[in-house]
């Protein structure tokens, strides 16, 4: 028969008042019953108590007042790291004086865009792609940015012309869209020949693809931002705070 370790009781008490805050048992603004209280109710020592209660403090889940107890602040929110320097610039870099515009215009969308936006294969979408230098030694990225071409109307975006800003900036502006986070989705594969031609590589050459899926706060696909780009010779390197 397999083994199952069995939890620590500290554990089993967090994980119990963790689940009673997050359902509302126990509301932000609300003071936590006592020790004495949760001694009783888990038949625990005081200390093991004490240790569940500390550990949801560093969560976020509680905050001790002098001489009154622990007052409850609610689910914290999720720590999401810092956007990196790729995915700021392929959003945010003005067109005017980041790159080559190198075409714009209707498409319908292939299997793959229709999927990542969520809309039927083959509706119209607004492709536009540029060429981003890089800086110093950085080499160039192709970006394609595809957007519904129903949100597009009015915004100059199948223009041909560069912005004065960037894509994202462009059609919040214009269109009042509202992001709210990115995906990011990293992978590897041999360069097309048009990407080779573009990126002045060798037919085939490995390149880096970056896929950012931009979303509002109902998690609806906005925009897709497809980047081309040569591996870094030193790899991806990112530090994230874990605080």
């Amino acid at each position: 028969m397999p083994i199952e370790p069995v939890p620590a009781k500290y554990a089993h008490i967090a994980d119990a008042v963790q689940q009673r805050i997050e359902r509302g048992t126990y509301p932000p603004g609300s003071m936590l019953p006592s020790e004495s209280q949760l001694v009783r109710e888990f038949d625990a020592s005081r200390s093991t108590v004490v240790r569940a209660l500390e550990y949801l403090r560093q969560l976020g889940y509680l905050e001790g007042l002098q001489g009154k107890g622990r007052l409850v602040l609610g689910s914290p929110p999720r720590r999401r790291p810092a956007m990196p320097d790729r995915v700021f610039d392929a959003l945010h870099a003005a067109e005017l004086t980041h790159g080559t515009v190198i075409g714009a215009g209707r498409a319908p969308a292939s299997s793959r865009i229709a999927t990542m936006l969520a809309i039927p294969v083959g509706e119209a979408v607004i492709a536009r792609q540029r060429v981003m230098q890089g800086d110093g030694e950085d080499r160039s990225t192709l970006s394609t940015v595809y957007l519904p071409a129903v949100a597009a109307i009015g915004t100059g975006f199948a223009d041909a012309g560069p912005l004065r800003e960037g894509a994202l900036d462009h059609l919040e502006r214009c269109r009042r869209l509202v992001a709210a986070d990115v995906i990011e989705r990293l992978s590897a594969r041999p360069a097309t020949p048009r990407e080779s031609t573009l990126l002045t590589v060798q037919p085939r050459t490995v390149v880096l693809t970056n896929l950012l899926v931009i979303r509002n706060a109902a998690a609806k696909p906005l925009l897709i931002v497809d980047l081309a780009g040569m591996l870094p010779a030193q790899g991806i390197e990112e530090i994230f705070s874990l605080h």
